[in-house]
């Protein structure tokens, strides 16, 4: 289906228009000969494109039976796409989680990429590349103290996920409670990243916040998620512009749009023919500015 809809664009402060177009934004603008290409009255909505957010439960959501109720509450919060995170403790168990992961994400009517959170103690060039190769692009690893980081063969690590620019996450064990201790451990790895130049974001959103912008573009997951911009997937909600809507403490947005698919429309939902499926094709940074290439903060 194509049509076209104007939108008010909060970054630039003035209202634009959208061509959508197969479920993806074609344009930036309206067509020159809009013959035939339906168009969308927005006067009464205020639109904004879905959001992305770090996830750790809908895999086993979805194992549970509670997979679709609980992906509806993602949408309602404004998340059209999950960063899944999965834990995993040792290398040989690796490949039959991420499939077992997969399996279960199976039905999901979003969008997601695949994230892995290991130990560092445990990580390895050979678990390294078979995560590039398994197409995983971002790995959490948790790190017991400074010493640990400053010991790990980063050298290696850096060769066996070449060419990908995978992200590296870094999160102090549960364990290490003192803060002048986790202090050191951000200090650690900041200065690995200095010295490797690594992929990686100091202050990476807990599960329910919104991903920057900025960090979409770490991840690679910018443009095609998050924004309303040429070549992105026309995931945007809809929310009514009524003053009762306004005092609401909790906008529930009116419609949901998947792909260019309308997916809620008041209290109606239509997900039983929505397909998600997990991206693997990502290019990281590749739209971050020469300048922001060694940022690592928003």
């Amino acid at each position: 289906m194509k049509y076209i809809m104007n939108i008010w664009d909060e970054t630039m402060n003035k209202s634009r228009g959208l061509w959508i177009d197969r479920g993806k934004v074609r344009y930036a603008e309206f067509p020159v000969s809009p013959a035939g290409i339906f168009k969308m009255n927005t006067k009464e909505f205020n639109v904004f494109p879905g959001k992305i957010t770090l996830d750790t439960q809908a895999a086993e959501q979805f194992s549970a039976g509670n997979g679709i109720s609980y992906v509806k509450q993602k949408l309602l919060h404004g998340f059209t796409t999950l960063i899944h995170a999965v834990n995993i403790e040792y290398e040989s168990e690796s490949d039959d989680c991420l499939q077992d992961t997969r399996h279960k994400l199976s039905d999901c009517p979003v969008d997601y990429i695949q994230a892995v959170k290991l130990p560092l103690a445990r990580m390895s060039e050979s678990w390294m590349r078979s995560l590039r190769q398994q197409s995983v692009p971002i790995v959490i690893f948790y790190a017991e103290s400074a010493y640990e980081i400053a010991a790990a063969p980063w050298q290696r690590f850096a060769e066996a996920m070449f060419p990908k620019r995978m992200m590296l996450i870094c999160k102090p064990l549960e364990k290490v409670t003192d803060m002048k201790e986790k202090a050191k451990i951000y200090a650690s790895w900041k200065h690995i990243v200095d010295v490797f130049k690594f992929n990686s974001y100091y202050s990476f959103p807990d599960p329910g916040i919104p991903v920057s912008p900025f960090l979409a573009k770490r991840t690679g997951l910018f443009p095609k998620k998050g924004s309303l911009v040429m070549g992105s997937d026309a995931d945007y909600l809809m929310y009514s512009s009524s003053a009762e809507q306004a005092a609401q403490p909790f906008k529930v947005p009116d419609i949901i749009v998947l792909k260019g698919k309308i997916v809620k429309t008041g209290t109606k939902w239509k997900l039983s023919n929505i397909k998600g499926k997990e991206l693997t094709n990502l290019i990281p940074e590749k739209f971050l500015p020469i300048q922001e290439i060694y940022k690592y903060e928003d």
